[in-house]
């Protein structure tokens, strides 16, 4: 699920994750392409498979954000994203948003709200942005099944010789029967198209000129 990828997060990889205290990670690799990896692992108390992935972008962190702040750009890089719309913004490193994500047939589609806060730590110039699903401000709707229980993570860390690395996490619920393709299809080849998406667009130079209200000039 595209978008769905993109929103949820909170764990800790052994390299730079913020870890939820008491939680552990027992992260196997997956997949390994494109300069992608992929790694999945099993998540004490549930039944789903937390996922995360890294990979390096010529670019800028300013860039990465802009992007994935970019509503109507969800469709182009997050695989199986359909819409996503800021319902509001409470600051400009807070906000909540609604995001439809397409799901191939026969499984239903999935929605989210999601409540989306970034962090910048200026002795690193790292920014992480924690999505995590909601209720209320957007009405549910028959035509897809609404995620409650879904978190998600972006890290963008400049390495000092023009990229920068990216990591993602996330861990959910689809809430709902879904088969065993589908939920292969979110733990290993969603993340690694989001990704290689991602690191064509700010390859190609699109968002390079972006300014963002929370960082410093780069």
């Amino acid at each position: 699920m595209k978008s769905l990828f993109v929103f949820l997060f909170i764990f800790w990889s052994n390299i730079s994750f913020a870890q939820i205290e008491g939680v552990e990670y027992q992260w196997k690799i997956k997949k390994n392409k494109d300069g992608i990896s992929v790694y999945t692992s099993k998540v004490p108390g549930s039944k789903f498979r937390a996922v995360r992935s890294e990979m390096r972008v010529k670019g800028k962190v300013s860039s990465l954000v802009a992007l994935v702040s970019d509503d109507a750009a969800c469709p182009k890089w997050a695989d199986l994203c359909k819409e996503s719309k800021t319902i509001e913004h409470t600051s400009s490193t807070e906000k909540y948003v609604y995001v439809y994500n397409d799901i191939p047939f026969p499984a239903k589609d999935r929605d989210v709200l999601a409540h989306v806060v970034w962090v910048h730590t200026p002795s690193t110039g790292k920014v992480s942005m924690t999505s995590t699903a909601t209720q209320g401000r957007h009405p549910e709707i028959k035509q897809a099944v609404r995620l409650k229980d879904a978190v998600s993570q972006w890290h963008f860390t400049p390495q000092g010789d023009g990229t920068v690395l990216v990591e993602s996490f996330a861990h959910i619920d689809p809430n709902g029967p879904t088969p065993a393709w589908l939920t292969n299809m979110m733990l290993v080849s969603s993340p690694l198209k989001t990704m290689k998406r991602m690191k064509e667009i700010i390859e190609s130079g699109k968002y390079a000129d972006s300014k963002i209200a929370f960082l410093p000039s780069e």
